[in-house]
């Protein structure tokens, strides 16, 4: 069964793709996102973990027009809001993707990916992106903050009740800190930025 958002946003047909940017603009600004990416790096190889639906996927593939795209997704319908001929999307997990495809990317993508990531899995996936990347490669990871806030109530209730996740996880900002230096080591951490519209919208780049 679908969760409640995705079928009170099917049910707007044609609107489905407009509801859903409306939607999603109350918690983040993907065009924000975007250019900050833009500003980070200039990849030629992209692979966007948890990509969902494709939203970032047609803002990136948009930004850099000579870059491969690669989303994929543990859901299934995976990109089914956007269609481009260089994106492809594969419904396949991170760690048998990084079996497949050591190396192969500049630049790894995890945007609000990983408070929907059981606790004991979310350093693999970190491992496997960076097996993902070429050496000197850049992730961009990006999560919603824990912070005692209104809007961090409301973020929390779309999860659980809209967006059906009944074991969402939100981590602090040290505790995403930390998560991401366990694995990529204490120095890897080059850049932060707050991605609009709320400042527990923090984007972190780290070079592989």
């Amino acid at each position: 069964m679908g969760s409640i958002g995705a079928t009170v946003r099917r049910a707007f047909g044609p609107y489905e793709r407009h509801v859903s940017e409306l939607y999603r603009r109350i918690f983040i600004d993907l065009e924000d996102l975007s250019d900050c990416i833009r500003g980070w790096t200039e990849p030629t190889a992209i692979c966007e973990i948890g990509c969902g639906e494709g939203a970032l996927a047609e803002r990136l593939c948009r930004d850099f027009p000579d870059a491969s795209y690669l989303g994929i997704d543990i859901i299934p319908h995976l990109g089914r809001m956007f269609e481009d001929e260089r994106a492809e999307f594969r419904q396949i997990d991170a760690q048998d993707l990084a079996k497949e495809a050591a190396g192969k990317f500049d630049l790894i993508v995890i945007n609000d990916v990983m408070h929907h990531v059981p606790g004991a899995l979310r350093v693999d996936i970190l491992k496997a992106a960076q097996q993902l990347l070429v050496p000197g490669g850049v992730l961009v990871f990006k999560d919603w903050l824990k912070r005692k806030t209104p809007i961090h109530a409301a973020c929390y209730f779309a999860d659980v009740h809209i967006g059906g996740d009944k074991n969402v996880a939100y981590m602090p900002l040290q505790d995403q800190r930390d998560l991401i230096t366990s694995v990529f080591g204490q120095d890897a951490i080059v850049a932060e930025q707050s991605i609009k519209p709320w400042s527990q919208n923090h984007a972190f780049k780290i070079v592989k």
